[in-house]
């Protein structure tokens, strides 16, 4: 079976593929971005050391509480 368009359907059937094409593209990019971007935060976690007791005793609890201490 063939299927027969007259000359002035051609531009808008080449414009529906084009956007379909265009819409897959983004898709598969937008994909392997957030793919990399995911394993880059991973390879980057890190664990941040926590302050002991007696550090955090001897510092006030926030810069606020500093400058209010200073004044």
């Amino acid at each position: 079976m063939e299927t027969c368009f007259p000359e002035s359907h051609a531009p808008a059937v080449k414009d529906n593929v084009i956007t379909i094409e265009k819409a897959m593209g983004m898709m598969k990019r937008y994909l392997q971005l957030t793919t990399v971007m995911a394993a880059k935060q991973r390879a980057n976690a890190h664990t941040v050391p926590r302050m002991s007791a007696k550090v955090a005793a001897a510092r006030p609890p926030s810069c606020h509480a500093n400058i209010a201490a200073n004044r």
